[in-house]
């Protein structure tokens, strides 16, 4: 029995990874991208497509008659149009839980140089002033400690009550609140938050959820990290806070816009502003993970086809 073919539309995404997991259930075709005009030819005659990031929409997917299974190279869906997916009886399958310890992992460290600043002990190092200093230890600028603190997390899935374990240890008081709570319940852990952390997924209800009337209820001394998607918050009012001080600062692993564009010079200027490229998800180890679980959702599709 031949295989059913697969086309993997951006396994450049993915990085140095083993795909020999896939290609034991399907004939496996891999393209490093696609650009948009090229999705349907690429797509044609495929009964499964594999997709990180290329949007899948309904006009497209009406063109697909073949096209049986859609798997997410990720944990979010939000690429896939998921009603029109339904209505052709197309399934979806993602990668689930594969990078829940890389992101609690990188969260933190966003958390602790946000808080601790180590990124300027380093200058002080290599620029003279510890070895010039009169005294054993540089203490300014100073930093607070984390234990006694409140950290709000937004996002009470795997990844967010990961990152609210780590809290506790330490010593952190923890708020963990998901985008369906209600009005009272977010601006009262929107203000009690010392830190804020972001891990909801991205649909309708939490786009642009943190505008600038809630980015308002954190404390000046407040510090935020989000390691969600880029469109849980509304960019320019998050940049008029951080210039503004009405926020200590802030770390962003994601943006609306990725990769982005000229719209990042601006944010480069802003010293209390930290940006990664989108790498919370990408430890070695979670990232043949997710290989992993989507050869698990191939076999488990495949195999229920008769």
């Amino acid at each position: 029995m031949s295989k059913p073919r697969a086309v993997f539309l951006d396994a450049l995404s993915l990085g140095p990874v083993d795909l020999a997991p896939l290609e034991r259930h399907v004939e496996l075709i891999c393209w490093p991208s696609t650009p948009p005009e090229l999705r349907l030819e690429r797509l044609q005659g495929a009964a499964i497509a594999i997709t990180n990031k290329i949007r899948l929409d309904g006009e497209l997917l009406e063109q697909l008659p073949q096209l049986r299974l859609i798997c997410a190279a990720s944990t979010g869906t939000d690429q896939i149009d998921g009603q029109a997916c339904s209505e052709l009886g197309i399934a979806v399958r993602n990668a689930g839980r594969y990078s829940t310890a890389s992101v609690v992992q990188v969260t933190w460290a966003l958390i602790l140089e946000l808080v601790c600043d180590l990124q300027t002990r380093r200058r002080q190092v290599q620029e003279g002033a510890w070895q010039h200093s009169p005294v054993f230890a540089l203490v300014e600028p100073e930093f607070e400690e984390l234990s006694g603190r409140t950290l709000t997390v937004l996002g009470a899935g795997t990844i967010g009550r990961g990152v609210a374990a780590v809290a506790e240890a330490f010593g952190m008081e923890v708020r963990l609140i998901t985008s369906r709570s209600g009005a009272g319940e977010l601006e009262a852990a929107l203000r009690q938050a010392d830190v804020l952390s972001l891990h909801a997924p991205l649909n309708p209800a939490t786009r642009g959820l943190l505008n600038a009337e809630r980015l308002g209820w954190l404390k000046p001394s407040a510090v935020l990290v989000n390691l969600g998607r880029g469109g849980l918050i509304e960019l320019p009012a998050l940049v008029e806070a951080l210039r503004r001080g009405a926020l200590a600062g802030a770390a962003l692993d994601v943006l609306d816009q990725e990769p982005p564009g000229a719209e990042l010079d601006a944010l480069k200027e802003l010293p209390n502003l930290i940006l990664t490229p989108h790498i919370g998800w990408a430890s070695r180890q979670a990232r043949q993970r997710l290989v992993a679980a989507l050869a698990e959702a191939l076999e488990s599709e495949i195999g229920s086809w008769g």
